[in-house]
């Protein structure tokens, strides 16, 4: 009996010793899991912050953002000679051509501003001899790095789904043009290069329909340009003329629009989200916005607040530390800016952030033309402070400027006009020619100046 009142007991000390203990290791688990769900909540705080921090735009003067895109356009460094033209147009991402030539075409007179010694010859060995270079659609049509072709291929094989010019003019007919489109890629693949006049003379297909399915073809990457004399394109099989360490696989719609926004974006320096070009890609503004805010939220770009302007910009990461240390001095060089040039290509930005409103003329009625034909803006520093309209004279090897509008004030009168004829030294020597006629200039005192300094 004693026995059994003393295990009794002795159990019910033991219950209480575990209901003790329970309840202790319940204390210290709940004070855990507290402290546990404390620090979560303050490191998911801190996250918050940290991204708050990172999408909190950067505040900028419109003149270390001027200076920025000058800096990222490449026109304050001092590059030479063929080799460097080609890093020039890889850090331009592209160069858009233009076949008016009133003076050089405009892709020339983009390099012009970047290479010191720049000659329209580096530019064709690059494309046609050394294969280092393509033609095809980026900023309109435009000069590419080959090590993009292979991202390209996507737009090449399905044209409809962008606002391919040569293949919407033929859509319709392609169907009825199928024997014509054979028997072209039957005598390039037999005969080598071909242009349209070859196809005219030999009298099986009209000189306009050959150029139509030649542009056609070349749309949809079966043929690339092989070499070009003076106005006249000759094209060849793309398998023949595309160097053989590229990829040959074609990339889905997500790879080539992740790389074409990219590659934009690098382009532009500034991003705009009004921009309709935007990535180059048919986006609505929607598209345009959920991107960048997707990009913004990844830490691959940043917001950027410029002084004096209502929309906010944004900057890649890659090009954040160049934009934050673009507030030192620039060497005001003067600088014929072409009427195509990448700076140019939103002309928002140069409203904004430039005070400078440009439109180029060369489409307008001539009676409603205000300041030229080919009128090219003139940057001076990191300002645009008028404007040049120039024709070269072929025939007579003579440069005649039309006319030189000054709109800015604020300038050394000596050293502008010192600049203003050094550039016009090299733009003559660009074109190879020595002689020169100023027209007219506002003020009107300028061009004695400027005939007095170039002798």
């Amino acid at each position: 009996m004693n026995f059994a009142l003393n295990l009794h007991s002795r159990n019910s000390h033991i219950t209480r010793r575990i209901s003790e203990v329970h309840k202790i290791l319940t204390i210290f688990i709940t004070r855990k899991l507290v402290t546990i769900i404390n620090c979560a909540l303050m490191l998911k705080d801190l996250e918050r912050h940290a991204r708050m921090e990172k999408t909190k735009p950067k505040d900028v003067s419109k003149e270390t953002a001027r200076l920025f895109l000058i800096s990222r356009q490449g026109f304050l460094q001092e590059k030479r000679g063929r080799n460097e033209t080609l890093e020039a147009i890889k850090r331009l991402e592209c160069v858009q051509m233009d076949p008016i030539s009133v003076v050089h075409r405009n892709q020339h007179l983009v390099l012009h501003n970047r290479i010191v010694d720049y000659k329209p010859s580096y530019l064709d060995q690059l494309i046609y001899k050394d294969r280092l270079l393509f033609e095809y659609w980026c900023n309109e049509k435009s000069i590419i790095p080959i090590e993009d072709f292979p991202y390209f291929r996507y737009r090449m094989q399905n044209p409809s789904k962008f606002h391919s010019p040569f293949y919407e003019r033929l859509k319709a007919k392609r169907k009825s043009l199928k024997d014509t489109i054979a028997h072209v890629l039957s005598e390039i693949r037999k005969h080598g290069p071909l242009s349209a006049q070859e196809f005219k003379q030999k009298g099986k297909i009209k000189s306009k329909v050959a150029t139509s399915v030649l542009n056609l073809l070349w749309d949809c990457g079966e043929l690339m340009i092989q070499h070009v004399e003076g106005n006249r394109r000759y094209y060849d099989l793309t398998e023949r003329l595309l160097p053989s360490n590229q990829d040959a696989k074609t990339p889905s719609r997500e790879e080539y629009e992740r790389f074409m926004i990219r590659k934009y974006m690098r382009a532009y320096g500034l991003i705009d989200t009004r921009h309709w070009r935007f990535g180059w890609l048919p986006l609505k503004a929607s598209q345009r916005k959920n991107t960048v805010k997707k990009m913004t939220e990844d830490n691959e770009l940043c917001p950027v607040k410029i002084e004096g302007v209502k929309h906010l910009y944004y900057v890649s990461e890659e090009n954040s530390s160049l934009l934050e240390n673009s507030d030192t001095s620039v060497s005001e060089k003067v600088h014929f800016v072409a009427p195509l040039d990448n700076l140019l290509w939103n002309r928002r930005i140069i409203s904004e952030i430039f005070d400078f409103n440009y439109s180029w003329e060369v489409y307008k009625p001539p009676e409603k033309r205000i300041y030229g034909y080919y009128v090219m803006p003139i940057l001076y520093g990191t300002r645009f402070i008028g404007r040049l309209d120039p024709k070269l004279d072929r025939q007579n090897r003579k440069m005649i400027i039309n006319s030189i509008v000054l709109e800015e004030k604020d300038y050394d009168r000596d050293s502008l006009v010192d600049e203003l004829a050094a550039a016009l030294q090299r733009f003559l020597k660009l074109h190879d020619v020595s002689r020169i006629s100023v027209e007219k200039t506002s003020p009107k005192d300028l061009k004695h100046a400027l005939m007095c300094e170039l002798g």
